[in-house]
């Protein structure tokens, strides 16, 4: 049982990243790496976030470095290059402006800045010893959630496996979840990272060891997000209240699974992404339905529930397997009408589905499925999706 802790200081509100230099001075911080998705370099939004570093609430201005080589899926390397910058330039913070891969690599390299050796000597929960540098997050997709959680997930290509690096001291300080910066993402990415963080939600509410937090934070973002996220596909830019919505959704996801777990879907996406290199929000989104079908009838309940929340018309008094075929139905319809490609989309050769499902079960958030996941249960899955 996870006790729940939501130790970031949030602050959520279109505009919010202006109270930058005021978080940095909170901080006491005034030597700077900032760590960007390379995806906004042709955007305005990192010389905007620059500008409100070098000017601090009482004309002071912070020295700002940047790190712009993160990749999708990101390596356990790029955790150490960003930890080797900051210790070989005196940096005292990171700040991590992007998707989730920018925020997770920024995570584990503010922890190896104070500690020695390489991520992968941390692969589990809380076992560095030095309290990591202080970061900041400031998330530019609608789906990552790692701005209020205390994982990094970072792809390890020796192993072809992704890891993840957990400690209560690896939230970040402080999150600023400005709907604003994601009114440049494309429709396409809206959607997968909308989906990403639907994943999170579902599968902090039907994992095992989800709790009454966890379950009141999961719903809020799932009745978000069923109501908003088309919405802010089709009109990112021009809708405001869509896209403050998903925005919500996205970091209301995060402490929900913060606060309980993921599951099988995360098993295998992670799997996936560290053999094929494949969009991890994607993955998500394509295998979502496929695995609560899997689950059922453990998770019939709950998706029950959950169809009278998203659709008050339904009338609760209908039996149990009716609403959650319902709810199904309503999360087929939503991906289908998104655009969501095939699983067949990633060319995964049938061969490689008994490594994937080994991996799946070696991945710290098996024993978080409603019923208990072996290697053939991930196989009869995968065989399903062919």
């Amino acid at each position: 049982m996870i006790g729940y802790r939501m130790p970031t200081r949030t602050h959520i509100a279109p505009g919010c990243r202006s109270r930058l230099s005021e978080v940095t001075a909170s901080l006491a911080v005034e030597r700077v790496l900032l760590v960007i998705d390379p995806g906004l370099q042709a955007t305005s939004w990192p010389d905007d976030i620059q500008g409100i570093l070098g000017s601090g609430p009482t004309g002071s201005s912070s020295h700002v470095e940047r790190f712009t080589d993160v990749e999708p899926n990101p390596r356990t390397h790029t955790a150490s290059r960003i930890a080797e910058r900051m210790r070989a330039s005196d940096l005292q913070c990171v700040v991590a402006l992007g998707g989730g891969s920018v925020l997770d690599a920024a995570k584990a390299g503010a922890m190896l800045a104070t500690n020695p050796g390489t991520p992968e000597q941390y692969e589990g929960p809380n076992l560095y010893t030095n309290r990591p540098r202080p970061m900041i997050a400031i998330p530019t997709t609608c789906g990552t959630g790692s701005e209020v959680t205390w994982v990094s997930v970072l792809s390890h290509p020796e192993s072809r496996r992704k890891i993840s690096v957990k400690g209560e001291t690896m939230f970040p300080d402080q999150a600023l979840v400005d709907a604003d910066l994601i009114r440049t993402l494309p429709a396409s990415l809206v959607a997968w990272t909308g989906l990403d963080a639907l994943t999170h939600a579902l599968e902090a509410t039907t994992c095992t060891i989800a709790n009454p937090v966890s379950d009141a934070l999961a719903e809020k973002a799932i009745v978000l997000l069923f109501h908003h996220l088309e919405r802010a596909v089709t009109d990112i830019e021009g809708d405001a209240e869509a896209r403050e919505a998903v925005m919500r959704a996205s970091t209301v996801a995060g402490l929900s699974f913060s606060n309980a777990d993921v599951a099988g879907v995360h098993c295998l996406s992670e799997s996936i992404g560290g053999i094929f290199d494949v969009p991890h929000g994607l993955a998500n989104a394509i295998l979502l339905e496929p695995l609560l079908r899997y689950h059922r009838p453990f998770v019939d309940r709950r998706l029950a529930e959950l169809e009278v929340l998203i659709h008050p018309q339904t009338d609760a008094a209908q039996p149990v397997a009716e609403r959650a075929d319902r709810f199904l139905e309503r999360l087929s319809d939503l991906t289908s009408r998104l655009e969501t490609p095939s699983f067949s989309s990633f060319g995964i050769p049938p061969d490689d589905y008994p490594l994937i499902a080994e991996q799946a079960v070696r991945n710290g958030s098996n024993s978080s499925n409603p019923q208990p996941m072996a290697a053939e249960n991930y196989l009869e899955v995968l065989a399903g999706l062919s």
